[in-house]
């Protein structure tokens, strides 16, 4: 059994956890549940030694342990597997795995034979369709995640630290992720499970401990809570019913033009014919297996991908961007579910990343008046509910929520006609996903067009009034009203629809 007690840690003027508490009981997963800036991360890195508290201590069977470093957590039969991935990209699948894990021969020296048996049996166990000599940028981003997953088990710990690992899995990946941490539970390992998706908490999870402002809150099993107890929690508030499925049937006239109208597009590889319609105020979502040709039809509306065939009206006009920048001067907005790697600006202060999009229309930084950036970034704030220390600090200092409410009242402040949205949710704790959804619902109710993709499904039945599931390039389905449920999803992603179901608005 692992133990923390009191945990203390503070960065600067920043209190990240006080008080903190957590137990881990062997054979046992335990979700560790909090929004973006509630500490549970930082709990994960203390336990994972890459962070270490002011205060409190951590017990492994009764017994104090001292973790200052991953070697320390290692030691300890601690391993980690991180949303924000610990892989070498230019190194392969097999040498990632077995990074100081390595099987020794009589000699001295590493047994190649005996690794590339563990390795291709470790693939086998987890389903990962690649060679162990691929290297790992070569790699779809899911797999790559589960290979994350697959290195820590390599370690055959006795506690697995899991943080946000299924973010980029699908429904079928997710299922044998759950049966290999099953199988792992049956023999006795001990796992800290941390997720922003409610409902694998009620699937895999046996207890859940729930924190809020660096505090741990509350410790229970999960038969003993529901979901609303668990925002509650987490939030303070109980969540609102309206969220359940607050979605809009749209009735347009059949000499209605659409605001977005794509026909028959193709991109090789993953496009093959695509067709849908959006109208002025909707809000449609795309859904589908990951690498189903959905990034790939968002970033073609925008001008980041050329398309070989096909066609695409924006505003009853046939429009080819040739760049992003074409598109965003022609009213589109684009926010992307890789904040940290598209959208943030990390070291330049919140007031500038919020006032990015009007100084790209209006010149540098450097041109703009200091006052007019602070206003304007600071009634985004209030507005938008964005939680932050001072306006003057970096992007970087916000949690992840928070900095995706920053990209959304950035592109929403330039009032785009289209606002495109790539997974823009992925790695956002429950309460700022309800409220970026509730910014959504504004903005279509004001007029705007709003397209978004998602890996979730209950997010896109949540937030769309259509969706379009994409499978094998192609739409398998269009869903809306009584025929948009979870059911039909599924089977939509799966490709197990018959033609009648692809009919398109």
């Amino acid at each position: 059994m692992f133990e923390m007690r009191g945990i203390d840690k503070q960065f600067d003027a920043v209190v990240a956890l006080k008080k903190a508490s957590l137990t881990i009981e062997p054979g046992k997963i335990t979700a560790l549940l909090g929004s973006n800036g509630s500490g549970k991360s930082t709990m994960v890195k203390v336990l994972a030694g890459l962070v270490n508290p002011n205060g409190g201590e951590v017990l492994m069977d009764g017994k104090p342990i001292q973790i200052r470093s991953g070697m320390d957590s290692r030691k300890y039969g601690i391993a980690t597997a991180f949303q924000d991935l610990s892989l070498i990209p230019t190194m392969s699948v097999i040498d990632n795995i077995l990074l100081g894990n390595e099987p020794m021969g009589s000699m001295g020296m590493v047994d190649r034979k005996k690794a590339l048996r563990e390795v291709n049996e470790l693939l086998e166990r987890f389903q990962i369709d690649c060679d162990p000599n691929d290297y790992v940028n070569t790699l779809m981003p899911s797999a790559q995640s589960m290979l994350e997953v697959a290195k820590a088990v390599k370690h055959k710990p006795r506690l697995l630290l899991l943080d946000e690992v299924t973010a980029a899995l699908h429904h079928d990946e997710i299922d044998i992720l759950f049966r290999v941490l099953r199988e792992l539970r049956e023999e006795g390992v001990a796992m800290v499970y941390v997720t922003h998706r409610m409902n694998e908490i009620f699937q895999i999870c046996d207890s859940a401990t729930i924190m809020r402002g660096g505090e741990t809150v509350i410790s229970a099993p999960v038969s003993e809570l529901t979901l609303s107890d668990i925002v509650f929690y987490m939030t303070g508030k109980r969540p609102e019913v309206s969220d359940k499925n607050p979605t809009v049937e749209h009735h347009f006239s059949a000499d209605a033009v659409p605001v977005l109208d794509v026909e028959n597009l193709k991109i090789s590889p993953k496009v093959k014919d695509i067709s849908l319609k959006a109208y002025e105020g909707e809000i449609i979502g795309i859904g589908g297996l990951e690498g189903q040709g959905q990034s790939e039809l968002i970033r073609a509306v925008l001008g980041e991908i050329q398309p070989e065939n096909g066609t695409i009206r924006f505003l009853g006009k046939d429009r080819r961007f040739k760049a992003p920048a074409d598109g965003v001067k022609s009213g589109i907005g684009f926010i992307s579910g890789e904040r940290n790697r598209e959208a943030i600006f990390a070291e330049r202060t919140i007031s500038e990343n919020i006032f990015a999009g009007n100084a790209a229309k209006g010149g540098l930084f450097s041109y703009l008046k200091a006052s007019t950036v602070k206003n304007f970034a600071r009634n985004a704030v209030e507005k938008y509910r964005i939680k932050i220390g001072e306006l003057k600090n970096p992007a970087n200092s916000l949690s992840g929520g928070n900095q995706q409410k920053l990209v959304v009242a950035r592109w929403i402040a330039m009032g785009p006609k289209l606002l495109l949205l790539d997974d823009p949710t992925k790695g956002v704790d429950i309460h700022s996903r309800l409220e970026i959804h509730d910014i959504l619902r504004q903005c279509a109710k004001d007029g705007m067009t709003v397209i978004m993709s998602a890996s979730d499904t209950d997010e896109l039945l949540a937030i769309a009034d259509r969706i379009y599931v994409f499978y094998e390039g192609k739409v398998s389905g269009m869903l809306s009203g009584e025929s948009k449920n979870a059911q039909r999803l599924v089977a939509c992603m799966m490709g197990m629809t018959g033609k009648e179901e692809a009919v398109q608005k």
